[in-house]
């Protein structure tokens, strides 16, 4: 590129860079009468404190470790564990050969599971931690699904002790939002007087105790009602050797996987605001950091 356009467009791009005014901080929705308002103003007019204030509350939104309101990377590190720990309690039941079934293949009880286990760690004094070390150095013929489970991970639900799976983000708007499809043997077992899928979602409805308010719409990348119904029957909190194989298979394969994109799109959007407070308090050279 000429040297000369190459300098220009340098410049055009940081000129651009600097035109803060369409940064936008948009407050609280709050319910007037029977309509929602939400106040809005640019960053560029907002004054140090402001801005500040502006900062740290994407701060929180983003790092919070308050329980009862987390931060977007905490529940991105409360979802990453819960898929793990779904994953830990399927290879369980594939060991026990419930899940993936195989007449060829013999089942191993999680007591004896847990003993030989027990074993290989007195036998291997020098290793001091088990969490490195992933099942596949014992078991060299399992499905790929399992090969990042380590074996402290093992005798965690071996002994019953992966916990209990907490719902709580996974509300009911959320998982009917994802849509509903239906199998072969669904459209059949769904099958009303025309033979529609839009009647096979009014029925689905009614059978799911859905609110009559509630859209439920067809979609080809949603859940199988049999799916959705297993997630709508979760409890708020279960334990995860309590859960059915299609709950653990459900939400380890997709639900939880939709939920970690919406954090991961809630974590871009947050950053990317508190980038431009930093940016705008750059230029009206404010501290943020005071």
């Amino acid at each position: 590129m000429n040297t000369v356009l190459g300098e220009a467009l340098d410049s055009a791009l940081k000129a651009k860079k600097k035109d803060y005014s369409n940064f936008v901080w948009k407050g609280e929705k709050r319910k007037e009468g029977d309509k929602y308002v939400q106040e809005s103003k640019r960053l560029i007019d907002m004054t140090e404190s402001e801005l500040k204030k502006c900062w740290e509350h994407c701060d929180i939104m983003l790092y919070n470790d308050n329980p009862k309101h987390l931060g977007r990377y905490n529940v991105l590190d409360e979802v990453n564990e819960q898929i793990a720990k779904c994953n830990v309690e399927l290879l369980l039941r594939y060991y026990e050969n419930s899940y993936q079934r195989d007449e060829t293949r013999g089942a191993i009880k999680r007591f004896t599971l847990m003993l030989n286990l027990r074993k290989l760690i007195e036998n291997n004094p020098e290793i001091e931690d088990w969490s490195v070390v992933p099942i596949t150095q014992i078991t060299n013929d399992l499905p790929p699904e399992f090969h990042t489970i380590n074996i402290s991970e093992v005798l965690d639900g071996c002994i019953d002790a992966l916990g209990i799976f907490n719902k709580e983000h996974l509300t009911m708007t959320f998982i009917t939002k994802m849509g509903l499809w239906f199998t072969k043997a669904e459209e059949n077992e769904l099958k009303g007087e025309t033979n529609s899928n839009t009647e096979r979602l009014r029925i689905a409805k009614e059978k799911l105790h859905l609110p009559a308010k509630l859209v439920l719409r067809f979609s080809e990348k949603g859940l199988s009602y049999h799916e959705m119904r297993a997630m709508l029957t979760l409890p708020k909190k279960q334990k995860y050797a309590d859960m059915t194989t299609e709950q653990l298979v459900s939400l380890r394969n997709k639900v939880l996987l939709r939920f970690q994109r919406e954090v991961d799109g809630h974590i871009y959007s947050w950053r990317r605001l508190q980038k431009q407070i930093e940016l705008v308090a750059s230029e009206k050279g404010y501290n943020l950091n005071d």
